[in-house]
């Protein structure tokens, strides 16, 4: 639930980090050695080394620094390309996005002594004089590129942040991807919730993959995403949700589905249940849901159109040659997606 401080980065400079990987790409083992290849003392070796660990661009085998692929990768990448592998690794760290959450539940931004509060309650084994220093670093990151912004001494995220990474990806189903006020009681209700439905989510990760690899739901997961990236609003997802966006204070569920004239009824079906239940699991009860299909439905169950809005309350949209289509009920109520 809470973060070990040992994943909590305390290197400020985030061009150091990179020349961190950078000395290990050239021999440097130990942080001594790192070090003194970045004009650092050694306490600031083991910090640098442990941040570009935290970030996936080397590991430690042995107490030896080792390069990764993505380490490798970083280091072969233009000046423009590596700011974005820096984006999409720091946003794949778990409290980068604990953070950016956070900052999403105040549309006045969040003062750097809520940050602090913030990172105390989520975390463990940092104290109280420590936590300053390391919220000024997870917020230089993020400065740094361009992910958040500061004025009157408040924090926002950037729109910038949709340039860098299109979807926010959260790699636990356990993590609140829209809490509304970052307390430690709403990651815990979730993180429960997902314990006991473990064996369901299993089968829903699975269906999750065959879904995401057909080209139909890359296209209407892109197509929708785009649309909410457009209006300055962050598209986020997990292994089981496709999308999902706070849009002006209003949270809203996707489920993707492909469907054809002989499975549209099954796959309609199965929509329901999943964001009936992802909505569950994800303890927002008022998101509004919505469910984006391939093509309008077929004749023979058009009825389920008025079925989905008026009795289930999820709207539908469809995909239609790039353009997106609804009642216009849904597109008064979905106006950021037009």
């Amino acid at each position: 639930m809470k973060i070990h401080s040992n994943d909590i980065p305390q290197a400020d400079v985030l061009e150091d980090v990179v020349k961190t990987v950078m000395a290990v790409s050239e021999g440097a083992k130990t942080f001594q050695e790192i070090s003194q290849r970045i004009g650092k003392v050694d306490r600031q070796g083991r910090y640098y080394r442990r941040a570009a660990e935290i970030l996936g661009f080397i590991r430690n085998e042995g107490n030896q620094s080792v390069l990764t692929e993505s380490g490798k990768k970083l280091l072969q990448s233009s000046e423009n390309l590596r700011s974005s592998i820096l984006a999409r690794s720091i946003l794949n760290v778990r409290i980068f996005q604990r953070l950016i959450a956070f900052l999403e539940t105040s549309e006045e931004g969040v003062t750097k002594d809520n940050l602090v509060e913030y990172l105390g309650s989520v975390t463990e084994e940092i104290g109280e004089s420590m936590l300053p220093r390391r919220t000024s670093t997870l917020v230089a990151w993020l400065k740094f590129l361009g992910i958040v912004s500061e004025s009157d001494q408040k924090v926002f995220v950037s729109s910038n942040i949709n340039e860098q990474v299109p979807i926010l990806d959260f790699n636990n189903v356990d993590e609140p991807i829209l809490p509304r006020s970052g307390s430690l009681s709403e990651y815990q209700i979730v993180e429960e919730r997902s314990n006991k439905a473990r064996d369901s989510i299993l089968i829903y990760k699975d269906q999750a993959k065959l879904d995401r690899s057909d080209n139909a739901h890359i296209h209407l997961v892109n197509l929708v995403a785009n649309r909410i990236s457009n209006k300055g609003h962050l598209p986020k997802s997990n292994q089981l949700i496709d999308l999902a966006a706070r849009v002006e204070q209003n949270d809203y569920i996707f489920e993707m589905k492909s469907i054809t004239e002989e499975n549209a009824r099954s796959q309609i079906r199965k929509g329901v249940s999943q964001l009936y239940e992802y909505r569950y699991l994800q303890n927002v009860p008022n998101a509004k849901l919505v469910l984006a299909i391939e093509v309008q439905l077929p004749v023979k169950i058009e009825w389920m159109h008025d079925y989905l809005e008026s009795d289930r309350e999820i709207m539908l949209v469809w995909d239609g040659d790039e353009s997106i289509y609804s009642s216009p009920k849904t597109k008064s109520a979905l106006s950021f997606l037009w």
